[in-house]
């Protein structure tokens, strides 16, 4: 298996020659990051193993019962004993499964085995979500920090504005110092948002399955389109093929076989003998030889005890009623994701990038209007702050927009998730 050691990082944080005299930056998109998720991810790899395990157990459980075979040879050879007649036998006993118990553990095994390869897709259901929202959570971090640090530039220019309307007369100090501290501030939030980013970090490489050492910079877009299906259309996959609910149908069934092994394991189990008796004579006595067949039935008192059988009816009776409460989470769930949806589609059309263009327009007008004495610097820094307002409201519905649409993919089982 490739071995690829990565780490995110952003560009716009890093000097370009800095960036190039450390490491050379490797580029990865939403597909490329979600097939090396499933290539490296550990706790999938652990999660293969109970499909593995199951395998195993319905290999053991067509194994039949053992035969056993009995041997008795001439014992006697020394002069003191040959007198004693000589003698052998041969009995073979095969157990015979009359009440079908082999049938039922084949069977429960089966089916058992179906539902830990449907837990595996109920785990890589939820692990391509959680893959999906980090690659929006780190596109959307990037896109933020890099219009912070546009914000910081622009409070730095203005710094210098004021700087020379001060030298010349024009301002007053306190302006000056006003601005500085305005740019200072907002540098301390961009330097905690660049911390936050890096603990962000920490999940990511949980996701890709080791703490990397190379430069990787993600890349690509989070918007969508609204994926064109209905709720109703949804239900029906979800309650038809999310792999919970499968899971839940599979241990129903492990649980009725399960029960039906129980009381069969109640009635005795009878096995076959067949043999061979051979013994010499002692004079006058006639000698036996003699071939033979029967049934080995044991007197199985045990079977009364229903005991083993009451509790495999109670685990049957738990299965039935694990089922209904995935179905009724299903419908929760998906009633629940299904009006997020629609609240933040309808939340989309209000932020588009029409609104950013005039909100730097407004921006530039009100600082150009500050420069020419017009307007008053809190009204200049207010605007600074409004357009930053927009563009983190903007950058933030966009990521919680494809958050509802991957959060819809994972309760309703159909992946949804397609970026443009």
């Amino acid at each position: 298996m490739r071995h690829l050691i990565i780490f995110i990082t952003l560009a716009v944080l890093i000097r370009p020659d800095t960036l190039r005299a450390q490491q050379e930056k490797t580029y990865m998109g939403f597909d490329d990051f979600m097939q090396f998720v499933l290539a490296n991810n550990l706790e999938l790899m652990i999660e293969e193993y109970e499909v593995s395990a199951a395998e195993a157990v319905l290999l053991a459980s067509r194994v039949w019962e053992d035969p056993e075979l009995e041997v008795i040879f001439p014992p006697f050879e020394d002069d003191e004993f040959s007198e004693f007649p000589a003698n052998i036998a041969f009995e073979m006993e095969i157990p015979v499964d009359f009440f079908g118990v082999r049938r039922s553990r084949v069977r429960q095994a089966r089916a058992e085995k179906f539902a830990a390869e449907a837990g595996l897709e109920d785990f890589l259901r939820y692990l391509r979500a959680d893959a999906a929202g980090i690659y929006v959570e780190v596109i959307t971090r990037q896109r933020i920090l890099e219009r912070m640090k546009e914000n910081l530039d622009q409070l730095n220019q203005l710094t210098e504005i004021n700087q020379t309307l001060f030298e010349n007369g024009e301002i007053g100090e306190i302006d000056v110092l006003q601005t500085r501290l305005e740019a200072r501030n907002f540098e301390a939030e961009l330097f905690d948002a660049r911390a936050e980013f890096s603990d962000m970090l920490a999940e990511v490489y949980v996701f890709i399955g080791g703490i990397p050492a190379d430069s990787i910079v993600f890349e690509g877009v989070i918007e969508m389109e609204p994926p064109m299906t209905s709720y109703a259309q949804l239900r029906q996959t979800a309650l038809e093929q999310r792999p919970d609910v499968i899971r839940a149908k599979r241990h129903q069934e492990a649980a009725h076989y399960a029960m039906r092994k129980a009381r069969r394991e109640r009635f005795p189990e009878i096995s076959l003998i067949a043999g061979y008796h051979n013994e010499a004579a002692i004079s006058p006595s006639p000698g036996i030889d003699a071939a033979y067949a029967g049934l080995i039935i044991p007197l199985k008192f045990s079977g009364f005890n229903r005991g083993a059988f009451q509790e495999s009816q109670i685990h049957y009776q738990q299965a039935e009623l694990l089922l209904q409460s995935v179905n009724l989470e299903v419908d929760t769930e998906l009633k629940s994701a299904w009006e997020k949806f629609i609240l933040l589609s309808q939340k989309r059309m209000l932020f588009t990038e029409s609104i950013l263009e005039d909100a730097e327009r407004v921006r530039d007008a009100i600082t150009y209007s500050y420069q020419r004495g017009e307007v008053s610097l809190l009204e200049a820094l207010d605007a600074q702050r409004t357009m930053n307002e927009v563009y983190m409201n903007y950058y933030e519905t966009l990521a919680e927009y494809a958050e509802s649409i991957i959060r819809l993919s994972a309760v309703s089982g159909e992946w949804l998730v397609d970026f443009e």
